[in-house]
């Protein structure tokens, strides 16, 4: 199956041809023919475009700021003029909501993103922010570009530059958004390939080629067979029905200084999810390729300290990619089958649709077991349920301390990647999950129950069992993983991670 679209596409996202550079902020001369966006909320944007209107000698794009009226979506307009023999040149005004609630970032990276998105390709792109915002503003603008397409007309070599207004981001601060925004938009474009390009295995062979001659970074996978041989029973059962087999990937980088414990990113990387034997309807499995978003997300952020050196805190950084296609056949899994996984539960099948949490719990069982890690955090795509909780820009988090649930939702306004919390009581939900067979059943009795919160849980489990005593976060992004950019991949989470981590 996999084979007509699989060519290249390493390519189009480890060094695509559309790029995004962050730079200090230079006077705009006219002349240049390089068409530019300017963005910011009122003040901001005007005083921005008074710089611009003086630098170019257009005073109508003073004229056109002072005229705009924010909006709950945002305000855009275009002024176009010429230059030199006939050039037109453009300048795309995008005047920001004023509002932001206390759980939304106060410079609205969810507009910024959605109007800048497939908009700025060689363009010079301006944001007129306040020093705090520059890390949301700069990535959210970053996401403009997807990188992956399979359309007969290629993308075209451009180069997209990003610039601040009113706030003076260090050198430091520019190397950062600079590889973080190359980490979402492998992110973004691993979101957005086809089934028959993005297997278990060529996710495997991106990473591995991506991370290639990085400093610290180590790695060593379990495959196939071997994971039913060394008792991951819930990852190997959940892929063992694809020709492309179940890999669970685990890279290391090295901590600086004395030995410490360290941190674990799980990733759910189911490549294509058909449901099993819980089959999915027709319109119900489109779109199924994004539900490794989470293992997108935590790889970016590997891959993000990786090259900025690691952790503020100098502790070992692992990622463990839970990597499966959820087919159908003649080898699929089965409701009422018992499987037994790596924490040592048995858990008893009752929806075969609900894998992402199956496969997440061997692999943060892995993180307990064979790691030695103070912090275990997990990122799926888990749940249509946490679209109903938290919407289609905030993510769901569950964490097991109230600091570490506050510090992340810190992290969500300043990175862009918004999050808020779901329901941490396993006293009041786990008996959702009874067996009269097993330890437990892998799906709901009552799905009005707090569902995408008890999902969550069913790994918490599984972590505990293993006697672990740390941190854990948990992360459901199913629907901010694409549906605010209109189901093109977001890049969601690579943002939040660094952020929190002191990365960037």
């Amino acid at each position: 199956r996999v084979g007509t679209l699989m060519a290249g596409f390493k390519d189009l996202l480890l060094r695509p041809l559309e790029t995004v550079a962050f730079e200090k902020y230079v006077m705009f001369k006219p002349g240049t023919g390089r068409d530019l966006f300017l963005v910011g909320k009122k003040a901001r944007l005007c005083a921005a475009a008074d710089d611009i209107a003086r630098d170019l000698a257009q005073p109508a794009i003073a004229k056109l700021a002072e005229s705009m009226k924010p909006a709950y979506a945002g305000t855009k307009r275009d002024i176009v003029w010429t230059e030199g023999e006939g050039v037109l040149r453009r300048a795309t005004l995008l005047m920001l909501p004023e509002e932001a609630s206390r759980v939304v970032a106060s410079v609205r990276p969810d507009v910024i993103g959605k109007q800048l998105h497939g908009a700025i390709a060689g363009k010079d792109v301006v944001l007129a922010v306040a020093l705090e915002e520059v890390t949301a503003a700069g990535l959210a603008a970053s996401r403009g570009l997807s990188p992956y397409t399979a359309k007969k007309t290629a993308k075209e070599a451009s180069a997209c530059r990003i610039m601040f207004h009113g706030a003076e981001p260090s050198e430091a601060t520019l190397k950062q958004l600079d590889v973080t925004a190359s980490s979402i938009r492998i992110a973004q474009g691993l979101v957005d390939l086809p089934p028959n390009s993005l297997t278990p295995t060529t996710f495997k062979e991106l990473v591995l080629e991506a991370v290639s001659g990085l400093p610290g970074v180590s790695h060593y996978s379990i495959e196939d067979t071997d994971l039913r041989d060394q008792g991951y029973g819930l990852l190997y059962a959940t892929g063992k029905c694809s020709p492309h087999p179940p890999v669970l990937l685990v890279l290391t980088l090295a901590g600086r200084g004395a030995e410490q414990k360290g941190v674990a990113l799980v990733g759910k990387g189911i490549t294509f999810d058909t449901g099993g034997t819980a089959l999915k309807s027709r319109d119900g499995m489109c779109g199924m390729k994004r539900d490794m978003g989470g293992a997108a997300g935590v790889f970016g952020a590997f891959l993000t300290a990786a090259k900025l050196g690691g952790t503020a805190s100098g502790k070992p950084l692992h990622c463990v990619l839970c990597l499966a296609e959820n087919a159908i056949g003649s080898r699929a899994f089965l409701q009422d089958d018992i499987l037994k996984a790596f924490s040592g539960l048995t858990v008893e099948i009752n929806n075969t649709d609900a894998e992402g949490r199956l496969v997440l719990s061997d692999g943060v069982a892995h993180a307990s077991l064979k790691l030695d890690c103070e912090l275990i955090v997990d990122m799926a795509t888990l749940t249509g349920a946490q679209s109903v909780s938290t919407g289609t820009h905030h993510a769901l988090i569950l964490a097991n301390n109230e600091e570490l649930e506050r510090d992340v939702i810190t992290a969500g306004k300043a990175s862009g990647d918004m999050v808020h919390p779901g329901l941490f009581a396993p006293e009041l939900l786990m008996h959702e999950y009874d067996s009269e067979f097993a330890d437990m059943k892998n799906s709901v009795a009552n799905r009005s129950n707090a569902q995408a919160s008890c999902a969550g849980l069913f790994i918490f489990k599984h972590l505990s069992e293993t006697g672990y005593a740390g941190g854990w976060l948990h992360v459901d992004m199913a629907s901010p993983a694409s549906a605010p950019l209109k189901d093109y991949g977001t890049g969601w989470g690579v943002g939040l991670i660094t952020k929190y981590l002191g990365v960037i």
